[in-house]
């Protein structure tokens, strides 16, 4: 089949496509059918103050409850069932960091999406999340009010992404973050260290040890586990055969994309999508 002629997969996008940052309650009506996994092309926040519930998050289950907080960024395959969790819901473009400076997308590519937080940190986020909020309500925001609301998720995000980062020197940071947010954006047609490190303007050696002192893996092991993800969320998915997903990924042939998966899994395509959808819809 011509590559060209593979239909893509639609990610959800912000019910709200000329804003920039949306605060909803956790219990708003989604505009689309929540109770499925999809893909977002948006970051989200997710503060949960109070009950409790469960979700997905890239095929990792997670229950929920009072105090936390998660992160979901673009493209990510998340499922969400609240049942009798109350708190807030922080959605957000990669727009969005041409105005909070000197935050980059990158820094919210955390390794783990769950945050347990002690009682003041909560608060406080909780609380500079109503404040977005209670901004947000008015018909008509002046330029002043624009700016404190991107303030207040400025703190947010510099205060999540001092709360991952807390170890990890800011050099070996700036790298990884960086080499995590390349992965999902090229994982389709970039498969080698070296074509990530063209792109960063680094070496391996660096990129290496930076991925081993901060993740405990190699940049190569990165590289194979983002692949597998894609696959993972394409099965999931269920909207390509498997020989439109092993073009949609560049793969030589179908049997290179068997042996990988094969190689990196223990399964087949077939048994690997059958235990996908078990797992997820049992």
């Amino acid at each position: 089949m011509n590559q060209r002629e593979i239909p893509k997969t639609d990610a959800v996008s912000l019910p709200h496509p000329n804003k920039l940052l949306i605060i909803e309650p956790l219990d708003y009506p989604n505009p689309y059918d929540f109770h499925t996994p999809h893909r977002h092309d948006y970051f989200e926040i997710i503060l949960v103050k109070s009950g409790n519930g469960f979700q997905l998050i890239d095929f990792t289950p997670y229950d929920i409850h009072a105090g936390q907080l998660f992160t979901v960024y673009p493209g990510q395959v998340h499922l969400l069932q609240r049942n009798s969790a109350e708190g807030m819901i922080i959605q957000f473009r990669k727009d969005i960091f041409e105005f909070i400076h000197p935050l980059k997308h990158s820094h919210l590519y955390f390794s783990q999406p769950a945050f347990n937080l002690d009682n003041y940190t909560f608060s406080h986020l909780y609380s500079l999340t109503k404040n977005i909020w209670q901004l947000l309500q008015k018909e008509e925001l002046s330029p002043f009010s624009i700016h404190k609301a991107y303030s207040y998720l400025q703190i947010i995000l510099i205060t999540l992404t001092e709360l991952h980062n807390d170890t990890v020197s800011l050099q070996e940071h700036q790298i990884v973050t960086q080499f995590l947010s390349f992965l999902p954006q090229n994982i389709k047609s970039k498969k080698k260290v070296s074509e990530y490190c063209d792109l960063m303007g680094t070496n391996a050696d660096k990129l290496n040890f930076a991925c081993k002192n901060s993740l405990g893996k190699t940049a190569l092991k990165l590289i194979h586990e983002e692949l597998i993800l894609e696959i993972r969320r394409l099965l999931l998915l269920n909207q390509l055969s498997l020989k439109e997903i092993a073009y949609e990924l560049n793969f030589d042939s179908p049997a290179n994309f068997s042996g990988f998966i094969k190689a990196n899994t223990g399964l087949t395509p077939t048994e690997l999508q059958a235990s996908i959808l078990k797992k997820v819809y049992n």
